[in-house]
């Protein structure tokens, strides 16, 4: 009748030694400053240990189709989210003043706006503390959160220093529709979500086409 509980010691003896041997070998292929248990660890303490590591985020990316009217959310090329947008109604280019939406490979600048109530007016990308309604008439107000936008193709290089971003606006019965003056407009709700969840360089593709599938994603 002795056998069996000579067997649980001889595995819980094992375990104590497997443990420190696994934390060590964190130890030694992440940067986490691990330490084995103690000699006098209890067994709770010792159980109750994970790897500090941190674990690998997933890749962020974002794409807009223009004849969709369209933004689709991706992680490790997975679809998230999709949201309704409204991109330039003065077509598609990268010319100053030309007031139109660039195509090609940006990526996400940094983010304005986190904490700001919902419809908050933004000038220079300063809240100037007035909110506004969605639907509000008049003019091509910025609301909400900015996402900064930088061009990484000579397609779009001039998208920074034309203040395109991604940007709540107030004329959100225009979204699914070509209507901004040029940068990508969503519902304040949307953007709220989207800066949520986003990370400065995220990447971000506008595409002309539709919605491409994620093995389709541009490389």
């Amino acid at each position: 009748m002795k056998q069996p509980t000579k067997c649980l010691l001889t595995i819980a003896h094992l375990s104590l030694f497997l443990l420190p041997c696994g934390l060590l070998s964190c130890a030694q292929s992440c940067p986490c400053p691990v330490q084995p248990p103690k000699k006098h660890s209890s067994w709770l303490a010792i159980f109750s240990r994970r790897c500090p590591c941190p674990q690998p985020q997933p890749v962020q990316r974002i794409v807009v189709s223009v004849e969709q009217q369209m933004m689709v959310t991706f992680e490790n090329n997975t679809p998230k989210k999709r949201y309704p947008v409204s991109t330039s109604k003065f077509g598609l280019g990268d010319k100053l003043r030309s007031n139109q939406t660039p195509l090609g490979r940006l990526e996400v600048l940094d983010i304005i706006g986190e904490g700001l109530p919902k419809g908050t007016l933004l000038r220079g990308c300063e809240p100037t503390g007035q909110i506004l309604r969605a639907n509000t008439p008049g003019g091509d107000a910025i609301v909400t959160r900015i996402l900064r936008l930088r061009g990484k193709e000579p397609q779009n290089a001039r998208a920074f220093k034309r203040c395109i971003y991604i940007h709540g606006t107030t004329a959100e019965k225009c979204l699914k529709s070509a209507a901004s003056w040029g940068c990508v407009r969503m519902g304040s709700r949307d953007i709220i979500r989207l800066c949520h969840w986003v990370n400065p360089g995220t990447r971000v593709d506008i595409v002309p086409g539709k919605l491409p599938a994620p093995e389709m994603l541009p490389q």
